[in-house]
């Protein structure tokens, strides 16, 4: 939903102020703002932010656990250069 300030800085919604809105600008606003709040409802409302951060530290100490419990890759043989 692009947004962009007037000289005055009230907020225009793609270049038009709300009440130069025809109906299909009406209708348009109405339905990305619709598509809005279903994300945000998705998301689990106004605390997505802190659920993304938590699933993101969740993830790293897993991560982190898994690659502790695995095995030192053993040391292959090195390369010659003398070929």
């Amino acid at each position: 939903m692009p947004r962009r300030y007037g000289p005055d800085g009230t907020r225009l919604w793609y270049g038009k102020a709300p009440e130069d809105f025809n109906e299909a600008d009406v209708a348009r606003f109405m339905a990305e703002t619709e598509a809005v709040l279903q994300k945000r409802e998705l998301l689990g409302g106004r605390d997505d932010a802190k659920t993304i951060a938590r699933q993101l530290a969740e993830g790293r100490a897993q991560a982190a656990r898994e690659n502790a419990a695995r095995p030192v890759p053993a040391k292959g043989k090195e390369a010659r250069d003398d070929r």
